[in-house]
């Protein structure tokens, strides 16, 4: 339900111009009219999945994010992957991309700030304010 993007689907829903989750995956008729609310969160926990796994901005370790957690987990198909998390102390960024086995990922924590990263590999790092970049190898059958 994640990549197709024929209904039941998050994609059609953006193809057909939602910026939303819709309470109905057809949510808007042929004629623009809306079927139901399009500001339904009952699917929208696909969002914090992504988020959080997907993307692997996780709970903070100290309050207001003074430290996150960086830990995304590829696989599922997805190649590359980027979130943005709007924290008291500015913006936390992450984004990886998949090269075959080369595994990459940029993490951006504002001033402040740090992040314990934890790459697919199991390996962990630290990242200070600004922007830090990270790679790994993945194992086959892993990500």
């Amino acid at each position: 339900m994640l990549l197709q993007d024929t209904p039941p689907s998050w994609l059609a829903m953006i193809d057909r111009g939602a910026t939303t989750i819709w309470e109905h995956w057809d949510g808007v008729g042929a004629d623009g009219t809306p079927r139901a609310s399009l500001n339904h969160y009952s699917k929208g926990a696909v969002a914090a999945f992504l988020h959080q796994y997907v993307a692997g901005i996780r709970a903070p370790e100290e309050p207001a994010f003074r430290r996150v957690r960086v830990e995304p987990v590829p696989g599922g198909g997805i190649d590359w992957a980027e979130a943005v998390h709007e924290s008291p102390y500015g913006r936390i960024e992450s984004a990886w991309w998949r090269h075959g086995a080369r595994f990459e990922l940029r993490v951006r924590v504002p001033p402040g700030t740090a992040a314990t990263v934890v790459l697919p590999d199991g390996r962990r790092a630290e990242a200070g304010p600004g922007t830090s970049t990270f790679a790994a190898t993945l194992r086959p059958g892993k990500g």
